[in-house]
């Protein structure tokens, strides 16, 4: 048990610490990198409910496409500026631009974004060794498709995933591969 005593002195110990930033885990991170990606496998979601009438098994083209991303500071948060040479994601060939916010807890919120096709919203995640964005797009008709990029990165650059959820939420569909760091 924790006395009064203990915990006064605990807390003047900590008081008297000199703070330090903390650094950001995306400092060693910035910069661009390119690379490849295949399509890997379609996931039917089975906890929708109703299940669908038909099973939808989407055999994709398992060509590989190019993939290219970017990491820049901005404004204490990070900038994230993706270009997908093909698959059903396919930027326009500027490539797509998301600024975020502060990260909290490892979480940040879109808070810009420049890019042809505009992401309704978009959150972006941090973890020590992985970096992930999540972003709605809206199509002119209503429906809407969701897309999750995912960079693991390595001492030579990162491996990456993409995922892609449908507008009925049945399935998902994804895609791996691998970049590695411009000088």
């Amino acid at each position: 048990m924790l006395t009064r005593r203990s915990a006064l002195a605990a807390a003047a110990l900590l008081a008297s610490c000199p703070t330090q930033a903390q650094p950001t885990p995306w400092n060693t991170w910035l910069g661009a990198y390119t690379g490849a990606a295949r399509f890997h496998r379609a996931i039917p979601l089975e906890d929708i409910f109703p299940p669908p009438k038909v099973s939808q098994e989407n055999y994709d083209d398992g060509t590989p496409f190019a993939l290219h991303f970017a990491l820049r500071p901005a404004g204490g948060s990070l900038a994230v500026w993706l270009r997908i040479d093909g698959g059903p994601m396919q930027t326009d060939e500027r490539g797509e631009t998301m600024v975020f916010g502060p990260v909290t807890d490892g979480v940040a919120v879109l808070s810009s974004a420049d890019a042809r096709a505009m992401p309704r919203t978009a959150s972006l995640t941090v973890r020590p060794n992985q970096l992930g964005t999540e972003a709605l797009f809206v199509h002119a008709d209503g429906s809407f498709w969701r897309r999750h990029f995912t960079a693991t990165f390595t001492p030579t650059g990162a491996d990456v995933i993409l995922w892609v959820f449908d507008a009925t939420g049945t399935r998902a569909r994804t895609w791996r591969g691998s970049t590695v760091r411009r000088a």
